[in-house]
């Protein structure tokens, strides 16, 4: 009784933790999706955009590396292609592990795509 018990609440919880979503930004000329078009297109190039930052004891920044940024610099990159939306995004964030993040913390993301041209 006690292990079925416990059996199913282990299924409800982790039945529960796995969500699906499809995150969007509009910049000025460029859309940047983790999704696909649902209008036809066609592909321009394979994008992929390097960001990275350093911050000292964990709060004091050196430079900045933020997945915001990383964004808007592949957005800039879809623009010098002549591509207006940049779909099936993948990214990463990067962060130093804990003993090495107390004094010295690299940070960083990477993102990647298909700059396309929409018709």
């Amino acid at each position: 009784m006690t292990r079925t018990a416990i059996l199913i609440a282990l299924v409800v919880i982790c039945g529960g933790c796995r969500s699906i979503t499809t995150a969007a930004i509009d910049y000025e000329d460029v859309f940047v999706t983790t999704g696909d078009l649902q209008e036809s297109y066609s592909p321009k190039a394979l994008i992929e955009v390097r960001q990275s930052g350093l911050m000292i004891f964990g709060f004091i920044p050196v430079s900045t590396g933020t997945l915001q940024e990383a964004s808007d610099k592949i957005a800039a990159e879809a623009k010098k292609v002549g591509a207006d939306a940049v779909i099936n995004v993948e990214y990463k964030v990067h962060k130093s592990p804990f003993p090495v993040s107390f004094f010295w913390w690299k940070r960083g993301a990477t993102i990647r795509g298909t700059a396309v041209k929409r018709k």
